[in-house]
Formats: structure tokens, sequence, C-alpha cells
């Protein structure tokens, strides 16, 4: 997971403990080795997703980019975290 979102376990314990303190997600170990978790949202965190999905957009509104300009943007971000990985 930290590899997708490109955050490492010592960023992303803190945010996974406070979205499972809001009962946004249920963290648990894994049966077949207890080195995993296996981490799953909730109902609760069904309902944030939705509202989740609005930031982009939201977002754009605030930023004077046409939309070849915020692709642009969006490659350039990409790439840098890419580059950043090695």
């Amino acid at each position: 997971m930290g590899e997708k979102i490109y955050l490492d376990s010592g960023t992303l314990t803190p945010v996974l403990k406070k979205l499972e303190n809001k009962r946004y997600i249920e963290r648990n170990r894994s049966k077949e080795d207890e080195r995993n978790l296996i981490v799953c949202i909730t109902e609760k965190g069904l309902e944030l997703r939705k509202e989740a999905k609005k930031v982009p957009n939201q977002i754009a509104q605030c930023i004077p980019l046409d939309s070849s300009q915020a692709k642009e943007l969006y490659q350039l971000l990409y790439k840098v975290l890419k580059l950043m990985k090695q």
C-alpha cells in the first residue's frame, strides 16, 4: 500500500491508525503471515470516499489551468514521484 501512495511505513502507520480511530478502516493481521496487515474500508469510510471524489474538481476550480495544462502537470508530478522511488 505504501508503495502505491508513495509513503514509507513510518508515515503510513500513523495515518492508518488515525483512519482506524475515526472508524474509516479496520486493520487486522493476516492469519497466514502475521507480519502482513489487512486493511478494509468500513461503511463510514465508503461514505468519506464519495466526498473525497469531489476534491480534484474543487482543486481544479481554484487553479487557473486549462485541461491540457492540467494533464501535463499530472504527468510531470507522477514522473517526479517515479524518479524519487529509484
